[in-house]
Formats: structure tokens, sequence, C-alpha cells
């Protein structure tokens, strides 16, 4: 007995599915409103008639939901599944979806190509009849007759060049005696000395920095007078004066050797690779 009960017949989804929803008394009308399909697509899930239901991703969805509706385990509804074939209509509507893009693609991209060879042909016809245009160009017809006449000329002007030189060689040159003599200017050096003097009168203060490598400098003195900015290079010495204190940003400090009136000014407490900013003179 129990040998006859292992060879019947396992039920299918369609059957599974109808059996659990007559066992709680729900209606095809009242699955069909929950799922959004008609009646008779519930029909045919119970029939296990998938074909005409569309994609299998909608069949799924069906299933998954008349699961809940019933509780209905969906893992064990879904072994039941397999094996069941997904509409050959829509293999066939997915691979004409594929071969139709790519065949936009290609064709977009052999415009494309056709666009490059057009310019490329037209820049090459351009320059070819540029070439063949100015080579075509030849000096007028009246070059020789134009060297024949100044020829001509030259030598029809030849005896009145004679007479010019007879001239001048009975013309008197005056000595060097009578020309007057000009003085060399004299400059007055003490207005330089008399600058210098008032700037350290004004209490003006200079700095002199002589850049080994390349760097950026900013000073602003005691008015807030910008009297330094920019890159320097290597080798360049700059001198600026204004009132103390300044306030100076300086790149590559380590490489700048800096003096303040004559004294030179220590920068080696200050961190390498780093923006430099101090006072000078240097405050501690």
């Amino acid at each position: 007995m129990s040998e006859e009960e292992n060879t019947q017949p396992q039920n299918t989804l369609g059957q599974t599915l109808a059996q659990a929803r007559a066992s709680r008394n729900i209606s095809v009308d009242f699955i069909a409103t929950q799922l959004k399909i008609t009646p008779q697509q519930i029909e045919r899930i119970e029939a296990d008639d998938y074909l005409t239901l569309g994609p299998e991703t909608f069949v799924r969805g069906y299933i998954k939901a008349y699961c809940r509706i019933v509780e209905l385990n969906q893992d064990e509804v879904f072994a039941l599944y397999v094996g069941h074939p997904v509409p050959e209509k829509s293999r066939r509507m997915k691979s004409f979806s594929r071969r139709t893009e790519k065949e936009a693609n290609d064709s977009r991209l052999m415009w494309v190509s056709y666009a490059i060879l057009a310019l490329v042909i037209g820049s090459s016809i351009f320059w070819w009849w540029q070439t063949t245009s100015s080579s075509e160009i030849t000096p007028p017809n009246n070059t020789a007759q134009t060297i024949e006449l100044t020829q001509a000329e030259s030598n029809d002007s030849a005896p009145e060049l004679e007479k010019l030189a007879d001239k001048l060689e009975n013309v008197e040159v005056e000595t060097a005696e009578s020309a007057p003599i000009v003085e060399p200017p004299v400059f007055d050096l003490s207005v330089d000395k008399a600058e210098n003097n008032s700037k350290a009168s004004d209490g003006l203060s200079t700095i002199v920095m002589n850049f080994r490598e390349e760097s950026w400098v900013e000073i602003f003195d005691a008015t807030s007078e910008r009297i330094a900015f920019g890159v320097k290079k290597a080798g360049y010495r700059m001198t600026v004066a204004g009132k103390a204190p300044f306030s100076v940003v300086l790149v590559k400090h380590h490489a700048v050797d800096v003096t303040l009136d004559g004294q030179p000014v220590d920068l080696s407490h200050l961190q390498k690779n780093r923006l430099a900013k101090f006072k000078l003179p240097l405050t501690e």
C-alpha cells in the first residue's frame, strides 16, 4: 500500500496553488483582483499554461503574489516551476531588440567615420589647390624692360656724377681749428649722496636678498605698503627699502641669504620645506 502511495504523481505548481486557494475558500475573482490580472489568467496559472502570460519575470511575479495570498512557501512552490520554458516569443523579442540596438550603434559609428574621412579629403584638396595656385604665379613680363631702363639711366647719369666730384674737389675744407669746442658735461655726484643720506635720515631700512634657488617672496613694510612680490630666479639679488618692521613671506628660505641694513639675518631656526612667515628685524 505504501508503494502505491509513493508512485502517485506529484501535484504540479498550478494544482498546488489551486488546492491551497480552494482549501481557504478563496475565489478566482478575488485572486485576480489582488494580482490585478484577469480571472482567465489565474486559470491559466492553475493550469500551468505560462506561455500566454508574457515574459518569465511577470509569471514569477504572479506566482510569488499568489503564494503570499494563499500562505504557501515560495521556495517549495518554485521548486515545482523548474522546467517550464520561457516563451519563445519573448526570447525572439529580446534578441531582436539587442540586434536593433547594435545595428543603430554601428550605423552612428559609420556616419562619424564618413564625416572624418570627408574632412580629411576636403583638407587635402584645399591644400593642393593652394599649393598649385601659388606655384602658378609668375613675375610680370616687363621685368627685363625695367632692368634695361635702370641700366640706361645709370649710364646717362655717369657724366653728371663725374662733374659733381670735380666740384667737390675744389671746395675748401674748413679746418678743425675753426670748429667750436664742445666741453663734456660735468655731473654733480653729490645728488646721489644726498639722496642716500636722506633715506637714512628718513629712518628707512634696507633689505638685501640673494637667491641661490628660484623662490617666491612677498614683503610689506610698517606702513602696509607691499615693497616686494613675485617669483625670483636663482642668482637674482634683490634690494628693497622701507620702514621697519617688515612682514616677510618667503618660499625656500633655506636657499636665500638675507641681510637687514648690512647685517646678516639667521633663518636657520625656521622649518624647512614650509612657507616661512617672519618679521624683520626678527622677534623672539
